[in-house]
């Protein structure tokens, strides 16, 4: 157990915040002594760390106290904290580079375009809606895939309506199940419906790739070739759906992470889900840093 002082000391909030947090409600000590002093454990430091976090993205107490009233899933919770906290640096980042940029031209460089000069403030800045937080994904999607939310429900849907390769009918069953369970968050990133002669063309050139790249695994996934076979990858794919660098790389993830996607890719040849998966990621990083 630790005394409030104690507590003020180890996260480095004062004294006078803790007393707070228990007077509204946010965050009271699990006893409080007959000398009435307050002590917390560590589940209550767990809850603190979870308080700071969303305090550090944005998130009004006023919020943070909506979302603990309403429970939440501590380990979802963290990897929501860790991609906003992403976007957050991205966002920093961009705003230092653009402060620097403005510095040399004060110093008589290059003169900024109007568009240069406010481009970093244009970045979205981190949504302080709790939703985010309550919306875990389903045990069952989660643990094939090893991926989460939005970006896993996007994944899903590209390979059920994209499938490159035949899956045997047990794979494709568990694909529909998973598939279901997530279209509702996955409608957002989809473009219109292509004929039919426009997906059979989608799928011969899927699986051209695949045997293309499975011939250039004895070259590093960086080699120029494989990398022009990424960039058709990814245009194949933008056909059908909004693809975005991270959407690319999540795809490369559950590739190498499901085992279902993998035995169809790899029939291609021996670990290409994993060679790919770098070689996607390489590309990615590529037009991210664009």
């Amino acid at each position: 157990m630790y005394k409030v002082q104690e507590v003020a000391t180890i996260a480095g909030v004062s004294v006078r915040t803790l007393h707070h947090y228990d007077s509204i409600g946010l965050m009271k000590p699990s006893n409080i002594g007959s000398n009435r002093y307050r002590y917390y454990n560590d589940d209550d430091l767990k809850l603190l760390q979870h308080i700071l976090f969303l305090k550090e993205l944005g998130f009004s107490l006023k919020k943070i106290q909506e979302l603990v009233a309403e429970g939440f899933d501590a380990t979802y919770a963290l990897t929501q904290h860790a991609e906003l906290l992403r976007k957050k640096k991205e966002r920093i980042e961009k705003l230092i580079e653009n402060a620097e940029l403005t510095q040399l031209e004060y110093a008589g460089g290059q003169e900024l375009t109007n568009e240069e000069r406010f481009s970093a403030f244009s970045i979205k800045k981190t949504d302080d809606n709790i939703k985010m937080y309550m919306d875990a994904p389903s045990p069952v999607s989660a643990a094939e895939t090893g991926a989460t939310g939005e970006a896993f429900a996007e994944q899903e849907e590209i390979l059920e309506e994209v499938n490159f390769t035949e899956p045997e009918p047990a794979v494709a069953q568990q694909e529909e199940v998973a598939v279901e369970a997530e279209a509702a968050v996955a409608t957002a990133t989809k473009k219109p419906e292509k004929e039919e002669e426009d997906l059979e063309e989608i799928n011969r050139e899927g699986d051209r790739i695949y045997n293309a790249v499975a011939n250039l695994m004895h070259l590093p996934p960086e080699a120029p070739e494989v990398q022009v076979e990424m960039k058709a990858y990814y245009h194949l794919l933008d056909r059908f759906y909004n693809c975005s660098p991270k959407m690319f790389r999540g795809l490369g993830d559950l590739y190498a992470n499901d085992s279902r996607f993998a035995r169809n890719i790899d029939r291609h040849g021996a670990g290409l889900s994993k060679y790919l998966r770098e070689a996607m990621y390489i590309f990615a990083d590529g037009l991210a840093d664009a």
